[in-house]
């Protein structure tokens, strides 16, 4: 009976590409549900205790000590500090379930709205644009004769002004002024009307409120419209904090809210479009990696400077990207996992010794267990394995028959 070799030293994890009979020392050709340890050893992975019992949960959103749980068509509430839950709306009972966290507040999406969460209150993200507006009435007053630009925004509860179409243009004749009849504004909240000194392009607030509006004079030290154009946030795949800013990745396209107001985004210039489909976005090393048909590393993204750099001629596995315990990115890729260096690059850290299954897509989470971090993700494989890991062959001789 042959000697059994005594195996303690499993530093080195998984190693599928080398042949199982010649396995390196320390690796193993397969582990479930155990870790390798700093030391070498092996470590049952930590289980899980449940919290919360649902009927078809699908997602999961983080904030503060609350959880926002999407189960069915409920939008559930999990509170850590007190064990418990409460159902805060009905929503599309299938489909997207993102979002992300700026300035300690939720902001996250359904299938069909966009909504934000903050200290346990649950409101709509974004306001109302405006689509039209109202026309006025030519009454007496004190405007020059000339072309005058109007335009209207509504405000929110909240005091968040939302986006405008293009103004309307009218033209009046000396010692005239202007009446509006101003649209209900979204509940709770206002208008605002904004009209232009004659034959200019820069618009002035002249009233706040609802109801009608009487514009007889133009003051010029009021502020200024800021969100002509502006639209609200999109339903997304994937939605990550950069900076001051929401990333919103829809299909091929890259949208980002504008600085300081998470409520709004640019058509004109808040976006930036790719050959594919987004499969994952993260913000890390002072700029924002981008996984579609290649990985990309955008530094500026919110500036008019925007730089775009190849990180790999190959996309991620669609959902992996987390954060590592030292702040880093990292994800998965049809050659294992790769991590950013904190410069705007990345290796791929197991190529040489672990590929994982094709997968069509899947999630990934920072473990911290028994003294050991780890990122950990979990796959949906398509129907055939990885080439690239090793596998067993034979030899056959084909024999013609004569």
């Amino acid at each position: 009976m042959a000697d059994l070799i005594p195996r303690n030293n499993w530093s080195l994890g998984i190693n599928n590409r080398a042949p199982w009979r010649s396995l390196p020392e320390g690796s193993a050709r397969d582990i479930v549900n155990l870790d390798p340890m700093p030391g070498g050893g092996i470590a049952l992975r930590r289980g899980y205790q449940q919290v919360y019992a649902g009927s078809a949960v699908r997602g999961a959103l983080a904030v503060g000590n609350y959880v926002l749980i999407a189960d069915g068509t409920s939008l559930c509430c999990y509170d850590t500090t007190t064990d418990s839950s409460t159902v805060l709306k009905t929503i599309a009972g299938a489909g997207r379930f993102n979002g992300a966290v700026l300035n300690d507040e939720l902001f996250f999406c359904t299938e069909n709205e966009t909504l934000r969460f903050k200290d346990g209150v649950l409101r709509t993200w974004g306001v109302q644009t405006a689509s039209s507006h109202p026309v006025p009435t030519i009454v007496a007053g004190g405007l020059a004769a000339g072309e005058y630009q109007c335009a209207i925004t509504f405000v929110d509860a909240y005091g968040d002004e939302g986006g405008t179409v293009s103004p309307l243009l009218i033209t009046v004749t000396d010692d005239t002024g202007l009446q509006f009849t101003l649209p209900t504004p979204p509940e709770g909240g206002f208008c605002r009307l904004y009209v232009g000194p004659r034959q200019a392009s820069t618009l002035y607030l002249q009233f706040e409120g609802s109801g009608t509006a009487l514009i007889t004079s133009i003051d010029d030290s009021t502020a200024r419209l800021e969100t002509l154009n502006c639209r609200t946030p999109v339903v997304a795949d994937f939605i990550e904090a950069h900076n001051a800013v929401l990333l919103m990745a829809d299909g091929a396209v890259l949208w980002h809210t504008d600085p300081m107001h998470p409520h709004l985004r640019s058509p004109m210039r808040g976006f930036l479009q790719f050959g594919a489909s987004i499969d994952g976005v993260m913000s890390s090393d002072g700029g924002v990696f981008v996984a579609a048909d290649q990985t990309f590393f955008i530094a500026g993204l919110e500036t008019d400077q925007a730089q775009q750099l190849k990180v790999f001629p190959h996309g991620a596995v669609r959902g992996t990207f987390t954060r590592t315990a030292d702040n880093h990115a990292a994800w998965m890729t049809r050659y294992g996992i790769a991590k950013s260096d904190g410069q705007g690059g990345a290796a791929l850290l197991s190529a040489d010794r672990f590929v994982p299954e094709i997968a069509a897509s899947g999630q990934s989470g920072l473990l911290e267990s028994n003294g050991n971090q780890l990122v950990v993700t979990t796959m949906t494989p398509s129907q055939s394995g990885n080439p690239l890991a090793a596998a067993d062959y034979y030899d056959v001789e084909i024999v013609p028959n004569e």
